[in-house]
């Protein structure tokens, strides 16, 4: 497709400027993503950058943690004035971040229009629009973003592969998306597991499937496990020992984290942050944990990952009925959304204000989330063939079952919306009121007699 036939599209323009129309919205929202969220990723994009430049030495240059938005935002921080301060990087950090994310959408929406129709594709973008999540962490400095344009990349390989398995682009596109994701969301390694199960299963279970796909689906996987493991390694020698942070240690620190959330207060929503829930049981009893395990350290001369390990492990034997509930209180916890940068006293959003507003803002957001987890629970059902739709649901599985053993946040669960998004829409277009609504409006969309190629 050429740019003159691409703009053409009245959807494509459609995508522009209504994505375009949310970032403002989202922008004069009284509630805001933090701009450099923990800061890490920004500190570590900032320093390569200078240094690809010549203004900073080479041990300045670390990557702690998922080194895929380092990446992600480093080649446009090449571009930020050296004396510029850190609003000029946010500005250039949020541009590119917004280029990305529309890129997203186009995606998406092919996504939608290759595996069903054009309608579910265009119904697609239309849940996003209707709650822009997506434009509010574009304000953020952070995982989200790259990782979000990730799964989009991926699904829209897998959405070519499928279609046209001998056509190597597809499954290019398809290893250089799931390999960025493994690099902004190491966790999502799972889904590597989940695909040699899913070849394993075709092998006796779905030959046909299997011969089509099954070992270009098994070479893929090995190729993005090798240049996972390759980037993480090369990441981990350029960190070396310039900094005590690591992959392993924060792994260790979330866990841990995890054990105590919905431990007890399974109904505490608030965000874990000493400002926000101080007075919290579980908070309290997290910290009084890092101080029993700072002293059975210096008691023992175990190390830091050995004092852990040990307690993580020992845990879960010791309170399974504890540990087995709060994997589904995670999981749950992963798909709503609560307002934490603003107290329900201090809220306002035009007319809508105090407690009452805010919970009214919290009830329409997590009412429209449980529609859309209505129509993929209704595509799952009615779907017979769901080994052809495995990275969708896949890429949901893998970031649940980590997170929900671990630490979950509903940011965490944010990458997946990609899929989510795409099976909801096909779900819920299989309602007839839906149908209607979205032929209806599919007649301003797409110009008469003119096929969507």
């Amino acid at each position: 497709m050429n740019i003159k036939s691409f703009f053409a599209k009245r959807i494509h323009l459609l995508i522009i400027l209504i994505s375009s129309l949310m970032m403002v919205v989202v922008l004069n929202l009284p509630f805001k993503a933090k701009p450099f969220g923990d800061m890490n990723f920004h500190r570590e994009a900032k320093n390569l950058a200078l240094y690809l430049k010549g203004a900073v030495d080479y041990d300045q240059v670390t990557i702690t943690q998922a080194p895929g938005p380092v990446f992600y935002y480093a080649p446009v921080y090449v571009l930020v004035p050296l004396e510029a301060q850190e609003d000029q990087y946010w500005y250039y950090a949020v541009t590119f971040s917004f280029v990305m994310m529309t890129i997203s959408m186009l995606m998406i929406y092919r996504i939608g229009t290759n595996f069903f129709r054009k309608e579910i594709g265009l119904l697609t973008v239309l849940l996003f629009f209707i709650f822009p999540i997506h434009c509010y962490y574009n304000f953020g400095v952070a995982a989200e973003s790259p990782a979000f344009f990730a799964i989009a990349l991926a699904l829209y390989g897998w959405s070519k592969v499928y279609f046209q398995p001998d056509k190597k682009s597809g499954w290019i596109i398809l290893i250089l998306g799931l390999w960025f994701l493994i690099m902004n969301r190491p966790n999502t390694v799972l889904i590597l597991a989940f695909g040699f199960l899913i070849v394993f299963y075709a092998y006796f279970k779905r030959k046909d499937f299997f011969k089509t796909y099954g070992k270009k689906l098994g070479t893929t996987f090995l190729i993005v496990g090798f240049m996972g493991f390759g980037t993480l390694m090369t990441a981990k020698s350029i960190t070396a020992k310039k900094s005590p942070g690591d992959q392993e240690n924060l792994f260790y620190y979330v866990a841990h984290l995890g054990r105590f959330q919905f431990r007890e207060e399974i109904t505490d929503f608030r965000f874990w942050d000493n400002d926000i829930r101080s007075d919290s049981y579980d908070y309290q009893n997290w910290v009084k944990s890092i101080e029993d395990l700072d002293q059975r350290m210096l008691e023992t001369g175990m190390t830091h990952k050995e004092v852990y390990r040990e307690f993580l492990v020992q845990d879960v034997f010791d309170n399974p009925y504890w540990f087995t509930r709060q994997f589904f209180v995670k999981c749950f916890y992963g798909h709503v959304y609560f307002i934490n940068s603003v107290k329900p006293d201090n809220f306002k959003l035009g007319p809508i204000h105090g407690p009452i507003g805010y919970w009214f803002v919290i009830l329409l957001i997590n009412s429209i989330n449980i529609l859309i987890l209505f129509g993929a629970f209704l595509f799952l059902w009615k779907q017979k063939n769901l080994i052809n739709y495995w990275p969708f649901w896949a890429i949901i599985i893998a970031l649940l079952i980590f997170h929900g053993l671990t630490y979950m946040e509903p940011r965490y669960m944010f990458p997946a919306r990609v899929a989510l998004y795409i099976m909801s829409a096909a779900g819920l277009y299989k309602l007839g009121w839906v149908q209607k609504s979205i032929g209806f409006v599919s007649k301003f969309v797409f110009p008469v007699n003119k096929s969507i190629s």
